[in-house]
């Protein structure tokens, strides 16, 4: 009897260990004899294509990938004219092998009982910009003229003059200036990338807003003051939504930025939640100090997205009455708070999926239909929360969310911890106000993780721009 391992860089994966000790027990007891032979090794140690193209080999991937030029286009036609693996070894390909490798091919490597699987990629060089960033503020790539657009206001706290930028490109391109120093943006500032036989030269334009469409308000002068939750908040929406800002809400009350041609209000609160509105009130004084301009947005149709402890804004806009403020808060503190492990993030459930809100986001296998990822596996989440419990005069989601507020609940989880407030003329909608009180409503980890579903953050929030604005 044989058994089939795997062995990776020397060493040996044995599937099923306590399985293969009952074999070779019952084997003894029936007196049979099995061998396994793991003496050699499954390694490619070279592969070279068409004559000329050399691959690169990472074992520890099982990657082999062959780089052609920028306009090689006979993929599905390429012969192997080398190919070494380790002494002994068998593989399923062969030198003289005419393959299509338009997709990627397994390449099968075997030696006695042992095994080993690699993927043979041909990739052309490509120079291309995926990303761009002036001080953590997102450019508009357009990819056919290669340039990129950044918005930013003259209260950003951003130095056209000596700014620094990074780039996220192709996989193997190289970018001058590198990415991560700094450059003069008061002019067309130009970034060249290439990846051997590919090259495009990028030029960034920078323009100065005067009238913003959209702002996130908040406490600090500028941006990079903000704690890093609201940071993260509000560098989303300058980067993903064209015409929108910064402002503190100094500049507001003081009429030091345009308002005239505004339609959207992001306000992301990160702090301790307050139990009462009157609390609210008495700490956020500097929010308050420009009620009087917020309340005008709102009643000229202007939509407004409040985050976390913001929500209570709702009641000093007059969208909402003052008994309603959240009767279920914690607070979170700068970033801690529990690791979410696993493979299973928490998750909320929306109360109408058809809702325009919730549409175009990732779910995970098998979730109910109705439930909504924000986060993902190593995700850091502080969970300082402003949601509705139902109990005392909050009896379920029509007692918490439509008698008290006059609105309506969009998601919980034996609760209201996102709900939607009408507009001033009594419309749901466009110049409405959108509530996420809901600690999963998070920007910023300060703990590394791969981006997934925490992308639905930003898909829910062009929904709500677009929901609330009519855009």
């Amino acid at each position: 009897m044989k058994a089939i391992l795997n062995k990776i860089c020397g060493t040996i994966t044995v599937i099923g260990y306590c399985l293969l000790v009952f074999v070779f027990a019952s084997c003894a007891k029936d007196d049979h004899t099995g061998s396994i032979n793991v003496s050699g090794s499954c390694l490619v140690e070279e592969l070279v294509l068409n004559g000329q193209y050399k691959a690169t080999i990472n074992t520890e991937k099982r990657l082999i990938k062959v780089k052609v030029p920028v306009d090689f286009n006979t993929k599905n036609d390429m012969e192997i004219t080398s190919l070494t693996v380790s002494a002994g070894a068998k593989s399923n390909l062969k030198v003289g092998d005419h393959i299509n490798l338009d997709a990627d091919k397994t390449l099968h490597v075997t030696n006695g009982d042992l095994f080993m699987d690699y993927q043979v990629a041909v990739r052309n060089d490509e120079a291309i910009m995926k990303l761009f960033l002036l001080e953590g503020v997102k450019g508009a790539i357009n990819q056919e003229d290669k340039s990129i657009t950044v918005s930013v206001t003259a209260n950003s706290g951003v130095d056209l003059s000596n700014a620094t930028f990074e780039v996220e490109c192709s996989e193997d391109a190289t970018c001058s200036p590198a990415s991560g120093t700094k450059g003069n943006f008061t002019e067309p500032f130009q970034i060249t990338l290439t990846d051997n036989t590919a090259s495009n030269t990028y030029t960034v334009y920078a323009v100065l807003i005067d009238k913003p469409k959209a702002l996130f308000v908040g406490e600090a002068e500028n941006i990079e003051m903000l704690n890093d939750e609201e940071k993260a908040a509000a560098k989303w929406l300058t980067g993903n939504i064209t015409g929108s800002a910064y402002a503190s809400w100094s500049d507001i009350a003081n009429g030091n930025i345009s308002l005239d041609e505004c339609k959207f209000i992001f306000f992301h609160r990160h702090c301790p939640s307050y139990g009462t509105y009157n609390g609210f009130v008495d700490a956020e004084t500097t929010a308050m100090s420009a009620l009087s301009k917020m309340k005008d947005l709102w009643q000229r149709g202007v939509g407004f997205v409040l985050g976390r402890s913001a929500v209570n804004f709702a009641i000093a806009l007059g969208a909402m009455p003052e008994d309603a403020y959240p009767n279920n808060v914690w607070g979170g503190g700068g970033g801690e708070g529990s690791d979410l492990m696993g493979d299973d993030p928490w998750h909320f459930y929306a109360y109408d999926i058809t809702h325009p809100l919730w549409q175009g986001l990732k779910t995970y296998p098998g979730a109910a239909e109705n439930a909504v990822y924000t986060l993902d596996k190593d995700y850091t989440i502080c969970n300082t929360t402003s949601q509705y419990g139902f109990w005392g005069d909050y009896e379920g989601r029509e007692g918490a969310v439509e008698a008290k507020t006059g609105g309506r609940a969009l998601g919980g989880d034996n609760s209201v911890s996102s709900w939607e407030l009408k507009a001033a003329n009594g419309e749901y909608g466009k110049g409405g106000v959108i509530c996420f009180g809901s600690g999963l409503f998070d920007w910023n980890s300060p703990t590394p993780y791969t981006s997934n579903y925490h992308d639905n953050m930003g898909a829910i929030m062009l929904n709500a721009f677009h929901y609330l604005t009519g855009e």
